[in-house]
Order: C-alpha cells, then sequence, then structure tokens
C-alpha cells in the first residue's frame, strides 16, 4: 500500500478543505494510507515529521513552499513530492500592495523545481509553474462535493432578493469596492439586502447590510438564502490565479452568480447562460438590476451553473484525476 503524508494549511481553511480533505476518504480503497498534518512551526516540530515520513513514499505540500534544507532533505531520502497551489503565490496581494517578490518567485520557483510532480489550480497558474517544471504540472481545479449541497429552493417565496458574498477577510475589500452599485439598487428598491458571509463586514450608507459569521455547519443553508452570488476581483497578477472557490459554491446551490471578467472566471461564465460578468460599476449595477426582477432568469441562470459545476468543477470529476496523481500514473 502507498504511503502518503499530507502537509496543510489549516483544518477550516477552504483551500485544505477542497484541495486536500475531501480526496481523504477516496484513498484508501485505491490501496493509498494517507496521513494528514498542520504544517509544523518550528524546527523540532520538522524534526519529529521528517522522523514520520521516513516510511512515506510521497510528501504532498498544499501551498506553502518549502525551506531549501527541508527539501534537500527530502530529495536525499527520495521522498516523492507534490507540490500543489491553488493562488498566485509568487506575487503578492493587491491588498497588500500588489507587485513583484524577488522572494516570493524565488522560492516559488526551488519548490516546483525540487517537486517530482505540480498541482495547479488553473491555466494561468500551470503556465507559472512550467517555467521551472516542463514536464509534470496538471491542472486540478478547485472541486465541489455537490453532494454536500443542496440546490435552491425557488418555489419558495422571499420578501426580499438577497445579493450575497461569501469569503474571507482578506477578499473583502474588493466586494467594498461595489458599495456605490449597492447603494444606488437600494435606493431604487426597498426589498433588497446584501448578506456577507465572513469573519469581518463592513456597512453601506443605503443598502441593508446582513452580517453572518462563516461556520461550516452554515454554509449551506447560508449559501441557499442568497438569490444572487458576487464574485468580484481586481484585474491583478495575483488575483488572475484565484480558483473562483466562491463562485463555486454558489453554483453548487443553484444560484446564479456574476462576477469580474479576471482569470479562471473568463473560463468558467458562459454571459448570460450560466452566469455574468462585470467589469464596472455600471455593469455590476445593471446586471444585479436585471436579475432582481427576473426570478425566473435566477432560476434558469443558476440551473445551467449547477450544470457546469457538475461537468467540469465536481468532486466527482476529479477524484480520478487527483489519485492518479498520488499514484504517479
Amino acid at each position: 500500500m502507498k504511503k502518503v503524508y499530507f502537509l496543510i494549511q489549516e483544518w477550516e481553511h477552504p483551500a485544505s478543505r477542497y484541495r486536500v480533505l475531501q480526496y481523504i476518504p477516496f484513498l484508501k480503497e485505491s490501496q493509498i494510507e494517507a496521513k494528514v498534518a498542520i504544517f509544523p512551526d518550528s524546527f523540532f516540530k520538522w524534526m519529529i515529521l521528517f522522523s514520520e515520513i521516513q516510511h512515506c513514499d510521497t510528501l504532498f505540500v498544499q501551498k506553502k513552499r518549502l525551506w531549501h534544507w527541508q527539501l534537500w532533505y527530502l530529495r536525499r531520502k527520495r521522498i516523492r513530492i507534490i507540490y500543489d497551489f491553488d493562488d498566485a503565490v509568487m506575487f503578492k496581494s493587491p491588498v497588500d500592495g500588489g507587485g513583484r517578490s524577488f522572494k516570493r518567485q524565488w522560492t516559488f520557483a526551488r519548490m516546483v523545481k525540487y517537486s517530482d510532480y505540480v498541482i495547479a489550480g488553473n491555466r494561468y497558474l500551470k503556465s507559472k509553474a512550467m517555467v521551472y517544471n516542463k514536464h509534470n504540472v496538471i491542472i486540478i481545479p478547485t472541486s465541489i462535493d455537490t453532494d454536500k449541497y443542496t440546490i435552491k429552493d425557488y418555489s419558495k417565496s422571499k420578501e426580499k432578493v438577497t445579493i450575497g458574498w461569501i469569503g474571507s477577510k482578506s477578499s473583502l475589500p474588493f466586494l467594498k469596492e461595489l458599495i456605490p452599485a449597492f447603494d444606488q439598487l437600494a435606493g431604487e428598491y426597498n426589498f433588497v439586502e446584501l448578506k456577507i458571509i465572513c469573519n469581518d463586514f463592513f456597512e453601506c450608507k443605503k443598502m441593508p447590510v446582513i452580517k453572518k459569521i462563516w461556520s461550516l455547519e452554515d454554509e449551506n443553508p447560508d449559501l441557499q438564502d442568497i438569490d444572487i452570488g458576487l464574485a468580484p476581483l481586481p484585474d491583478h497578477e495575483w488575483t488572475k490565479g484565484k480558483c473562483a472557490t466562491k463562485l463555486l459554491q454558489y453554483m453548487a446551490v443553484g444560484i446564479p452568480v456574476i462576477c469580474s471578467p479576471v482569470g479562471v472566471h473568463n473560463e468558467i461564465i458562459k454571459e448570460g447562460i450560466n452566469g455574468f460578468l462585470a467589469a464596472s460599476i455600471k455593469e455590476w449595477t445593471e446586471k444585479i438590476d436585471l436579475l432582481i426582477k427576473n426570478k425566473t432568469l435566477r432560476k434558469a441562470i443558476g440551473l445551467e451553473g449547477k450544470k457546469t459545476l457538475e461537468s467540469s468543477f465536481s468532486l466527482k470529476a476529479n477524484i480520478p484525476i487527483f489519485i492518479n496523481v498520488i499514484n504517479g500514473t
């Protein structure tokens, strides 16, 4: 039986859940024994880890770049390295000032060169990895376990139309840029509200804001409560590497999405069929307005989005690819 040691960021981090943890239950039936741990945070803990993985075939590293001495040790022990990343880790986030970082570029290049196999979350990320590893890079998109999400019940009537966003504090500034659109729509409709599912929030001048702390237990019902899902992103080298997790979460429950035409969004969304693209405040306002007015259109777009998810971005579709990479086939 093949033994694989998985290093993840955090147990409830979206990248850990969607790119590693949801695959673990399916490995045993493929004769793969898996152990999962959080990245060690001290030299002593790394020494403990190295003693544990001596008899493993593979170390699966999620997103973080290892130091040279760690990679040297793994190579010396002939432990196969699989590196998985779903963000443009070679660049700084625009929230942190953006721009290129020599250190990030250098550590990314080293990590990819030392890896026996690299899993990229989308085409853009694959192109960055192939500069340093031309033959062993594959795309596995962020995938959603559709069995854990329930399709929105459109037969239920609601007094309010809820515009919604789910995400982390680091991405909240991108949503905040849309406040002018929210306030304009609030001036036209008294039955529209904005729901933010996060661990941080902001206020609008006119638009009522529903503030909901994210929890794994409430994620499915919280998403179903949304009528229009939003995924704004600035056009930046870092954001082009995003893997559209929130977009896919909206699609999982069959709600229509509006997103920025950035990165993988352009690959997933077919304008007016399974979602909408918006590049300016005017476009965001117009397309949210269109969906506010038309419940039938919301349902049609949402159900097409669900089909898109199931065909290419579902866990079921990507389990065989993930297992093949682990097995080296």
